[in-house]
């Protein structure tokens, strides 16, 4: 009814452009919603729009497009720097590529412009969440949904803190409520996916990726997620392989399907397989887990110098990134066994201080649990 009317109306031509995009969003068909928008964004009118880039990130994020997403969205703050909707998604998405410094900035300023808005909360949540102070993640996404009952990225930073916290039976419930909100976002269904997995629950996970994999049809993300519960159970290894093959034959560059690919070649100790399909996908990016993995695939064949250049990329990308940090020292120790004296005893003082991040963190716990009372927390 209302393209009707529109069709009939003056100088309104892209409302109905637009209109079919959301729809597209709404069915799930993320590619098309793409390319819709993507023609509306070349119109005159809707050039340099800042919610329309917003709307145009969300997509490529939704189809698993990080590297798009983040520049979407980068472009959007640029043309409007008091930008608050959908910064919560782009603050998830630079913490999980490592990059906490600026996430922490972004969080601090969207604070500065209004901190009744779900968003702020959510960022420096998602900041605490990679920084692995859970405790205080949680505290901060239950106060966003506080802020904003229908926060998906909320709900969905306030279960995963849940999750790592070992209370995975209420993590699931925000996992399902997520689900509800947005039926068509694949992340809510891959927390949940977690959780059962994390509970020893393979059989539920089954079902789940199964129900996935029918009703939003067999895409690169859905084969992924369910080949990633077909690897849980050995039974189902070989029908993991031909769901990623499949998925990597539709698009190539999916990090997620690359990655669990290389983990299945690992446990086959097919290496040179596994060095093909890493230097393959990174051909055209660069992802810290893949040049972590790469590293560890060249330590199997024994070529300790570039597995050293593909580590030090890694954390280049991604200074945190811990498992590239211990490949690395790992190496070193290796290289230079006359200093491995020297090594243990810098571990063992790293060891140490890792134990008062823990004694802080359990005091911090205390801290944040008060909160959660007064927040009425789950």
């Amino acid at each position: 009814m209302t393209m009707d009317v529109i069709q009939s109306l003056p100088n309104l031509d892209w409302l109905s452009v637009w209109i079919k995009a959301y729809a597209f969003i709404h069915a799930g068909d993320n590619q098309r919603a793409i390319n819709t928008i993507c023609s509306l964004e070349k119109k005159s009118l809707l050039r340099d729009n800042a919610d329309l880039l917003v709307s145009l990130a969300d997509v490529h994020f939704r189809a698993g497009d990080t590297k798009n997403a983040i520049l979407k969205f980068e472009q959007a703050q640029m043309l409007d720097p008091y930008l608050i909707k959908g910064m919560d998604v782009y603050g998830y998405l630079m913490a999980r590529e490592g990059h906490l410094e600026d996430v922490e900035v972004l969080g601090g300023r969207l604070f500065n412009i209004s901190d009744q808005h779900a968003e702020p909360w959510v960022i420096s949540g998602c900041h605490s969440f990679y920084s692995k102070r859970y405790s205080r993640a949680l505290y901060l996404g239950a106060k966003a949904i506080q802020l904003n009952s229908n926060s998906v990225q909320a709900l969905l930073l306030k279960g995963a803190a849940l999750r790592n916290m070992g209370r995975v039976q209420e993590a699931i419930i925000h996992f399902r409520e997520a689900m509800r909100l947005a039926p068509c976002r694949l992340d809510c269904y891959e927390g949940l996916i977690d959780c059962y997995l994390a509970s020893n629950g393979v059989r539920e996970a089954m079902g789940m990726a199964n129900n996935i994999y029918k009703t939003l049809g067999a895409n690169a993300q859905t084969l992924t997620i369910l080949a990633t519960v077909c690897l849980e159970d050995p039974v189902t290894q070989e029908k993991a392989k031909g769901l990623l093959d499949k998925a990597l034959a539709q698009r190539p560059d999916y990090t997620k399907a690359v990655v669990k690919k290389a983990e299945l070649l690992n446990r086959e100790q097919k290496y040179d397989e596994g060095i093909a399909l890493l230097r393959n996908a990174l051909a055209n990016q660069s992802d810290c887990v893949l040049h972590r993995m790469l590293g560890d695939f060249l330590v199997s064949v024994s070529d300790y110098q570039e597995a050293m250049d593909q580590y030090s990329i890694a954390l280049s990308l991604d200074p945190n990134d811990q498992k590239s940090l211990e490949g690395m020292q790992k190496m070193e120790k290796e290289e230079s066994p006359t200093d491995a004296t020297v090594e243990l005893d810098g571990d063992d003082m790293e060891g140490s201080g890792e134990d008062g991040d823990l004694e802080g963190s359990d005091s911090e716990a205390a801290q944040w649990a008060d909160q959660e009372q007064w927040f009425g927390m789950q």
